[in-house]
């Protein structure tokens, strides 16, 4: 496979406006990993930028050993950035991966286990309670939880321990857009499809910097550009960045 480090978004699929984006498997294993040693391909997704790619695992003596897209999948038609092509799998074999919680004595971090940890944050959250009050508990959360989860976290905050000090990374990015979105539209949801690319006659991007925060989905502009009957691409930023 091609260096996705010298080549950020590997061999071109040129495809003429309103047919299909064609489908390019991109694959990384560990070094000595060969296909035929995987023991078995477990679906998933990467979730290493916000594009939503659909990924396989391999698995290997019941360990992470690497990564493939998936070729079936509509967002990304089997391709991986490079961050999901190599970031994936480190961590699952990292040496310093922390894989039992650690509580800290006399000013040093410890290994211990799950029952004295949550002892540990019961112990504390109480304490706190009782002599300052819910004020002095505050949550800051992923942008990466699903609906469910969100729903606990408040039943847990608002409704249990009764702070109003919740937040989390959204607010920064991804609620800019929806208020934008809910502006000019309606509704914060994005109201177009990543198969309008392959459609559309023109493309504006503000103050987006796709090459670099999506990726894949800027393979697939690439793709459609180098196709007949290409879009326009229109850049909005004050920035200079390689849109």
């Amino acid at each position: 496979m091609t260096d996705r480090i010298a080549d950020i978004y590997g061999r071109r699929t040129p495809h003429a406006k309103g047919t299909v984006w064609p489908a390019r498997v991109d694959q990384y294993l560990e070094p000595g990993v060969e296909e035929s040693d995987v023991d078995s391909w477990a679906q998933s997704a990467c979730l290493l930028c916000s594009n939503g790619c659909g990924m396989d695992i391999a698995v290997k003596d019941g360990r992470m050993v690497g990564v493939r897209g998936r070729a079936t999948d509509v967002v990304n038609h089997g391709r991986l950035g490079p961050k999901g092509l190599y970031g994936s799998t480190r961590w699952a074999s990292a040496k310093d991966r922390l894989t039992r919680p650690m509580v800290r004595e006399g000013g040093r971090l410890v290994e211990t286990d799950w029952d004295t940890a949550m002892g540990r944050i019961v112990e504390k959250s109480r304490s706190l309670l009782e002599e300052k009050g819910p004020l002095s508990h505050g949550f800051y959360t992923s942008g990466q939880l699903f609906l469910e989860e969100y729903y606990t976290l408040a039943v847990i905050g608002k409704a249990g321990l009764g702070t109003p000090h919740m937040d989390g990374n959204t607010r920064l990015c991804t609620a800019t857009s929806a208020a934008a979105f809910k502006e000019s539209f309606g509704a914060d949801g994005q109201p177009g499809s990543y198969t309008d690319i392959e459609h559309c006659d023109a493309i504006f991007l503000y103050g987006h910097n796709m090459p670099e925060t999506q990726s894949v989905l800027w393979m697939r502009i690439l793709d459609r550009t180098r196709g007949e009957d290409p879009p326009r691409i229109v850049c909005v930023d004050p920035r200079r960045t390689l849109v």
